[in-house]
């Protein structure tokens, strides 16, 4: 089969293959080619569980692979999501991980990938596929009509310890050292009164309790039940989340959970997930600070937060100090962009971002 690139013609030198447990470290060493041994995706047991033990579903994953070499020359992932529309839950799927080796690019690989998990996951019966494109495959995704931009997820930044914020991001230690004295004015007080249960494998009945308490809050939301939490955040390789109720008279009421990582150099508290009933606004502050202390102690210098302008919890976020980070200090653009297959089982406008409840915890980086 022949294509063109750089303007001469050349034989394509691979083949499409169905991603499978067997051949997921040929998709790990793509991606440890571009990233580095760091990245999560670098390593297969992460994949795997990603990828295969996932409740909702394997995966629908597709590598394109050249035998000569015995590599994968591009990748191209679509994960199982559970997403709840009206009062129905949907099969939906979320796009990410894809990537081409440099050699192989202008060749087709990603739109031909990308191409055949639309296909596979239209003929499955999948309502949509929701994503935050990089900037690379952003233009490539609305040029070709892959999908549609719902609008940006803004993100809200927090300074935790200015002096730790200031030795990583200007790499000062004399000018870190004046900054310390403002360290105390930035920390979370604590509210020792309230009561906190921290989420694991003992006690994930909490899990389903809250979320069938709290899913009718927005019209759509991921599931956030007990087998979903379970998979995303209490047992999957390589990463720790504070995973925390706030409790009321013996029931949830507030949901936070977070991470401490590394984010353009700077260690940050970085909130994956916030929820709260309505009437509890007290309870779910008290716990953000509890996190935000957690996260504190083990190394963190600012907290992070993507939420919806439009969302009860993004007041919250603005009472607690947060505020909108502005696009020059932004790590990447967040767009939320969906394509989707078929008409939802009810009348919710899924293209309409307010609508939706979307936070770092329904994606996959943090």
């Amino acid at each position: 089969f022949k294509i063109i690139k750089n303007g001469y013609y050349c034989i394509r030198d691979w083949t499409i293959e169905n991603l499978t447990p067997k051949n997921i470290w040929a998709v790990a060493e793509l991606q440890e080619s571009h990233y580095g041994k760091v990245d999560d995706t670098s390593h297969a047991a992460y994949l795997e569980y990603l990828y295969f033990q996932n409740p909702a579903g394997p995966v629908l994953g597709y590598l394109a692979w050249n035998a000569a070499k015995r590599e994968a020359v591009g990748g191209y992932s679509l994960t199982c999501v559970p997403l709840k529309i009206g009062t129905h839950v949907e099969s939906c799927v979320l796009s990410g991980n894809s990537l081409t080796r440099a050699s192989h690019r202008g060749q087709g690989v990603y739109s031909t990938l990308i191409n055949q998990a639309y296909r596979h996951a239209a003929e499955n019966g999948r309502l949509m596929v929701y994503g935050m494109p990089n900037q690379n495959s952003y233009p490539v995704h609305l040029r070709q009509g892959l999908f549609q931009d719902l609008g940006a997820v803004p993100l809200y930044l927090r300074p935790l310890r200015p002096s730790g914020m200031v030795r990583s991001y200007l790499k000062s230690n004399v000018l870190a050292a004046l900054a310390r004295p403002f360290n105390g004015l930035f920390y979370p007080r604590n509210s020792p009164e309230l009561s906190f249960v921290k989420l694991t494998n003992d006690n994930l009945n909490l899990a389903d309790q809250f979320w069938d308490s709290i899913k009718d809050k927005y019209p759509i939301m991921v599931a956030r039940d007990s087998s979903r939490l379970a998979w995303r955040f209490l047992n999957i390789p390589r990463r720790k989340y504070e995973c925390w109720y706030a409790m009321a008279n013996g029931a949830p009421v507030a949901f936070v959970i977070g991470r401490e990582m590394e984010v353009a150099g700077i260690r940050c508290a970085m909130l994956a997930d916030l929820l709260f009933l309505k009437g509890h606004e007290l309870e779910a502050k008290s716990l953000i600070r509890k996190v935000l202390n957690l996260l504190r102690e083990q190394g963190a210098d600012m907290a992070g937060c993507m939420m919806l302008s439009h969302c009860a919890e993004q007041l919250l976020l603005r009472q607690l100090g947060f505020f909108r980070c502005p696009k020059f200090m932004e790590p990447q653009p967040f767009p939320l962009c969906i394509h989707q297959f078929r008409e939802p089982l009810e009348s919710v406008d899924v293209a309409d971002l307010k609508n939706w409840f979307f936070t770092m915890g329904d994606y996959d980086v943090v």
